[in-house]
């Protein structure tokens, strides 16, 4: 099953390599306007689904498969949603002062959901050097 579900993976990948070269192809090859970057669009949304559902069916299928996986995969998520809880608590709606008048930047909504992002890169961003200062001096020590 698995070698078949790999061929098939394989197979799919190529057939979508060899259409994104013919319209590349078809596009260098065409006058290059408006209407020619359309496919380029509407491939690329096309493109866009196909990862979005491969992204959400596969997990389902593993956790399906692996139950002990998908508890640790699970506790993984838990641990990244509390990353972002924290950025998201942690976060400030105080609006920006701007010589543009963007409304972006005194609307509390998008600043709170950028600080979150910036806050949890942060965080991540930190635990990964930790995790790598941590893991060196460990080998270090056991050898």
């Amino acid at each position: 099953m698995n070698s078949r579900l790999s061929t098939y993976t394989r197979v799919l990948s190529w057939l979508l390599m060899g259409v994104s070269i013919v319209i590349t192809v078809l596009f260098f090859m065409s006058n290059q306007d408006a209407e020619s970057v359309q496919s380029f669009i509407v491939w690329a949304y096309i493109l866009f689904g196909i990862a979005a559902v491969t992204a959400l069916v596969f997990p389902v299928i593993n956790f399906v498969r692996n139950p002990k996986n998908a508890v640790k995969s699970l506790i993984g998520l838990g641990a990244i949603a509390v990353v972002f809880l924290i950025g998201y608590l942690a976060a400030d709606a105080t609006a920006l002062p701007s010589p543009t008048q963007n409304p972006d930047l005194s609307n509390p909504s998008v600043l709170v959901i950028s600080d979150t992002g910036l806050i949890a890169t942060y965080i991540l961003f930190g635990s990964a050097l930790f995790l790598m200062l941590y893991t060196g001096i460990r080998s270090v020590f056991h050898k």
